[in-house]
């Protein structure tokens, strides 16, 4: 008891465990405690404590604010951390046996506005409290064990740990109010308690270490990645490489979390959207760098102009965007939403091709769409702001002008109809040219080839059009551009929870044709003729590909 020491040994015994207590206080909390020249000289230990808050859970913090008026408002959002506390507090030579610490000042600032004042996030007689109960937690210890007791460690966990909260009268039922700091509008104060939030977060997360899914070697979160909406963590090495070779092959939808769980997640999901993982472009540019977020991007607008159907891509060669479709407003037809409308449906011979008349000709009466259809066509790319029509890719010439589609198959029709040498041929010729319309001859053949090859030998996605060729294997495809899971031989979709229950339903047209026989003229050439090979040629002869 320090009834028994004399004056010098008490102030050797206070100044011993005054050092014990801020060498703990230092170890757990470094960097926030700074200790200061008295001024004056006078005796003690001046000390400046700051005081980071972290909630013990993610909490709402609900903010009351006046207007002009008078009226109220509130706002909330949900933090997990708050603004540091700022303490600064003399050590009597007898603290803690004899004298408790003396508060000089606790501030709760926040952030500085424009006049450089500074805005505090609690009230000036909630902070006089956090003060008084400094003492009272000394005096406590003082008649319990009738000498003093260091508190700061006490008091410092009481606040850090945001219990100091529950007794301000301002934590009720897991939410608590705040009042909106007079130098600074409400806005600005819900900004600034958000950012100083994300901040903390961020802070931890680079300090700790995790295991990085990929390579599972544990990374301090500096040199990590988390992914967005997951949480899974990954070191940036290994997620750089994924995505590197992903964007390198042009494979978008591997531009996401590479993690087992959630790749399996996705393939399963069927509303799962390709383009909205959460992935943003920062964070592709932090991972793969400035080059590869660009091609990145570039891959993305195609695939949203090749997956949505109102979507087009800018017809300038050096632009090539992703162009949406206009909003009502910006139209001059009626307030309906614009039509969705594919470019491949332009060149299906059908009367609803906007600007064609019923006979395939280009009239400006009889056009089959009305002024307001043709604003449907209507595109204004966001990357270069050429306008432009859908139909025609040509610059925008208005609704009242019909658009004058190129014609080049029937031209084609027209001359090949004719018998060579024919007048009718000869004036074609002499008005576009022998050379012209032979090479156009040419090209509309390879391109009929080109679709009666498809047509015979590939199925189109059922969601996104794209053809697909199966070389081997069952009947169960993936489409390697939407990932939609389809039946290759009757086309239809199916679900990717349980793909195969449409080869396993009795009385379905696919039932237990998962895999059917291969025909032998699948496997081998049927130009090939047989006799020409030996016996031993055809036995040595590999038939596991079929070649389609």
């Amino acid at each position: 008891m320090y009834h028994d020491m004399d004056q010098h040994e008490i102030l050797h015994q206070c100044e011993r465990m005054q050092e014990d207590e801020l060498i703990v206080l230092e170890s757990i909390y470094p960097g926030q405690i700074k200790i200061h020249p008295n001024p004056d000289n006078r005796p003690g230990r001046m000390l400046t404590l700051t005081l980071p808050v972290k909630l013990f859970s993610p909490t709402t913090i609900s903010i009351a604010s006046a207007s002009n008026n008078g009226e109220s408002s509130t706002s909330s959002l949900t933090l997990s951390h708050l603004p540091a506390l700022s303490f600064c507090i003399v050590l009597p030579k007898t603290y803690p046996l004899l004298a408790p610490p003396t508060p000089i000042s606790l501030r709760a600032p926040l952030c500085k506005d424009y006049d450089g004042k500074v805005g505090s996030w609690l009230l000036h007689k909630d902070l006089k409290k956090m003060e008084d109960s400094l003492r009272g937690m000394w005096d406590d210890d003082k008649e319990a064990v009738d000498q003093g007791q260091g508190v700061l460690w006490k008091w410092w966990d009481w606040v850090v740990n945001g219990d100091f909260l529950r007794e301000t009268q301002r934590y009720t039922d897991n939410i608590l109010t705040l009042s909106v700091p007079p130098p600074l509008s409400p806005a600005t104060f819900l900004a600034a308690l958000k950012s100083y939030d994300s901040c903390q977060i961020q802070n931890e997360f680079e300090q700790t270490a995790f295991p990085c899914s990929i390579c599972w070697e544990n990374r301090k979160g500096g040199r990590c990645v988390e992914m967005p909406g997951c949480g899974c963590v990954f070191c940036t090495e290994c997620l750089g490489d994924c995505w590197t070779l992903a964007i390198s092959e042009g494979t978008l939808e591997a531009v996401a979390c590479p993690s087992v769980s959630c790749v399996k997640q996705r393939a399963t999901n069927e509303k799962a959207s390709l383009l909205d993982q959460g992935i943003t472009a920062q964070l592709v540019e932090k991972v793969v760098g400035k080059e590869l977020r660009e091609k990145w991007e570039v891959f993305k607008d195609r695939r949203i102009a090749e997956i949505d159907p109102s979507f087009c891509v800018c017809p300038r060669p050096g632009c090539q965007a992703a162009v949406p479709p206009p909003a009502p407003s910006e139209t001059c037809g009626n307030s309906s939403a614009p039509k969705a409308i594919r470019l491949a449906d332009i060149s299906k011979p059908s009367s609803d091709s906007p600007g064609l008349t019923t006979d395939g000709s280009t009239g400006s009466g009889q056009s089959v769409s009305s002024t307001e259809d043709r604003w449907a066509a209507y595109r204004l790319c966001p990357k270069c702001s050429f306008s432009f029509c859908l139909y025609c890719s040509s610059t925008w010439h208005g609704p009242h002008t019909v658009c004058s589609l190129p014609q080049a198959s029937q031209l084609v029709l027209e001359y090949l109809k004719y018998p060579e040498g024919s007048k009718e041929r000869l004036a074609m010729e002499r008005q576009r040219g022998k050379a012209n319309l032979e090479r156009m001859v040419s090209k509309w053949r390879e391109d009929e080839m080109n679709k009666q090859w498809l047509h015979s030998r590939t199925k189109a996605c059922p969601s996104c059009s794209v053809r697909v060729e199966k070389s081997v294997g069952c009947n169960h495809m993936q489409c390697g551009r939407c990932s939609a899971h389809f039946c290759y031989r009757c086309g239809q979709s199916i679900k990717p929870a349980d793909p195969y229950k449409h080869f396993n339903t009795p009385g379905q047209p696919c039932y237990a044709k998962l895999f059917e026989a291969m025909d032998f003229e699948d496997v081998v050439d049927p130009v090939l003729n047989l006799e020409q090979f030996t016996e031993d040629d055809l036995l040595d002869w590999d038939f596991g590909v079929a070649r389609i």
